[in-house]
């Protein structure tokens, strides 16, 4: 018997019961923690805001009121993460058994990216273990190089550019152009720069025995420079939020390592088309028709992430905008066919945009309208704000210590922070672009290696920065604001400049790499 005999029992109790999901009993511990620090964070929060609530509308400031109206957004976010993301779902590493074996198509995507970054990835696919299989080289730049590259490994090559058809709807039209062009009963899409390894299929394929599955969305990996300075890794949304997505039949499609069932996307008449990018506005389409999505948490496929400002700003605020125009123009909370539960995983995604780009500003300007006004509702409520609001910050580190278990949150945070331009500009665009009126698309990886950083880009985190570093001395040489007020307020401008660098020093270094995961080494560049 254990030393411990409670820890005999346990193990004893667990080991009788029966395992109804994988790896299920294992996370209970971290469940169970992230439940209780999440109801904490909640009730800290409910009473710092009503604490706050009543001292703002007894000042009537309208700055105290912006700033009222900002923490109370944050906190609906934090109540939308702590009644959805402590719950996830895991899968066996091996997949389910295939069973019989349905012809699969695999669709190769390319809009001009550099030669030799496809021909590395149609060289992986060439070694894809896997019968029936037919590959779909789908050019949407007509290059005759990648014509006689395809034929050379026996792929069924297309372009709509030499058949004469246009570029309409981007990645999405180019994949309904293969769909016409196909017949395999699954459909497994890549991007010109994911390479996927020789298991995809035999991993993948098992999960479409269950009749309802309509896709599955492998792990997302790339190869980064050291340090991972643009937080492209994203472990928060690949090893958390998808995982507890899983759970509430609300997997997001990323575009690339995923795998469709032809028969559902026949069902809502091909991939969705309405947004700038296909992959979440599709699978937000077929969950909503009652198809089920699968997110298997390996990585089967690796390829290209942006490695300079100018690529992260192009794809976040391509993310951001797709996201927002369903948030304005097809809001989950009106969506028919989808459950409460999934209604609220999305407006978690569609809440931490608005976040960044709306509520974070925010936050930032508080503080320098302190200095320069010296009106505050802190004056003489010093000691209350910092106990309340400091034990709601202490509640609020715990529970992300235990939603996002070593996950590395808070460099998420800081990149959310820091883009707040980038995303203020997607949801402002997003307002102005309804149905009928589709923003232009812009090829992230064109480019990949020679793409110039833009400092010019920093200019609004910059500004931001240089403001709290020398508003709280000019208010102090000029008498705005009292010394107390000063100081307090410096407490929040240190942590803004401080969450606020991370992104000016990621986007102003010289990016490092190893040599296993350069890129331009694996890709022949």
């Amino acid at each position: 018997m254990s030393k411990n005999p409670l820890r005999f029992f346990w193990d004893d109790w667990r080991r009788r019961l029966p395992y109804r999901r994988y790896l299920d009993l294992e996370d209970r511990p971290r469940r169970l923690a992230a439940q209780y620090f999440s109801l904490l964070t909640l009730v800290s929060g409910a009473i710092y805001l009503g604490w706050l609530g009543r001292l703002v509308f007894r000042l009537g400031g309208w700055q105290d009121i912006l700033f009222l109206g900002a923490e109370s957004l944050a906190y609906l976010l934090l109540a939308c993460l702590a009644f959805d993301i402590w719950r996830l779902r895991f899968h066996r590493p091996e997949g389910l058994e295939l069973g019989n074996r349905p012809a699969v198509d695999v669709f190769v995507t390319y809009c001009g990216e550099p030669y030799e970054i496809i021909e590395t990835t149609l060289k992986a696919v060439r070694a894809i273990d896997y019968q029936p299989l037919a590959v779909h080289v789908l050019d949407d730049a007509g290059s005759p190089r990648l014509a006689a590259l395809a034929s050379s490994l026996d792929f069924h090559y297309h372009s709509r550019p030499l058949e004469g058809l246009d570029h309409r709807d981007f990645k999405s039209g180019n994949l309904n152009f293969g769909l016409s062009r196909s017949q395999g009963e699954l459909v497994l899409v890549l991007d010109a720069d994911q390479m996927p390894e020789p298991d995809i299929l035999t991993r993948m394929v098992g999960f479409f025995r269950l009749p309802k599955v309509g896709y599955v969305q492998s792990k997302q990996a790339f190869y980064l420079p050291e340090g991972d300075p643009f937080y492209n890794r994203d472990e928060v949304f690949y090893e958390v939020v998808q995982l507890s997505n899983d759970q509430a039949n609300a997997v997001i499609s990323c575009g690339s390592g995923v795998m469709y069932r032809r028969r559902a996307l026949e069902d809502m008449g091909g991939f969705a088309t309405w947004n700038v990018i296909e992959d979440l506005t599709t699978s937000y389409e077929l969950l909503s028709r009652g198809w089920k999505g699968i997110y298997f948490p390996y990585a089967l496929s690796r390829g290209l992430a942006p490695s300079t400002l100018a690529g992260v700003y192009r794809q976040r605020y391509q993310w951001c905008l797709d996201t927002m125009r369903l948030f304005f123009w097809d809001n989950p909370l009106k969506k028919r066919g989808l459950s409460l539960n999934q209604r609220l995983h999305f407006l978690v995604i569609m809440f931490s945009y608005l976040v960044s780009g709306l509520v974070f500003p925010i936050f930032y300007l508080v503080p320098l309208l302190g200095y320069v006004t010296g009106c505050s509702y802190v004056h003489g409520q010093e000691i209350h704000y910092l106990v309340l609001r400091g034990a709601y910050l202490l509640a609020n580190i715990f529970m992300f210590r235990f939603l996002f278990h070593r996950k590395d949150a808070f460099k998420q945070f800081k990149m959310l922070c820091g883009l707040f331009p980038v995303y203020a500009s997607a949801i402002f665009t997003a307002l102005f672009c309804p149905p009928g009126r589709k923003p232009s698309y812009r090829i992230n990886n064109r480019h990949p290696f020679d793409e110039p950083s833009c400092w010019w880009f920093l200019l609004p985190q910059g500004l931001v920065i240089l403001l709290h570093l020398t508003l709280p001395f000019l208010s102090l040489a000029l008498g705005w604001a009292s010394v107390k007020l000063i100081i307090f307020n410096a407490l929040f401008s240190a942590l803004i400049i401080y969450v606020l660098s991370d992104l000016v020093l990621a986007g102003s270094r010289r990016l490092e790499w190893l040599p296993a995961m350069d890129p331009r080494q694996v890709y022949g560049v």
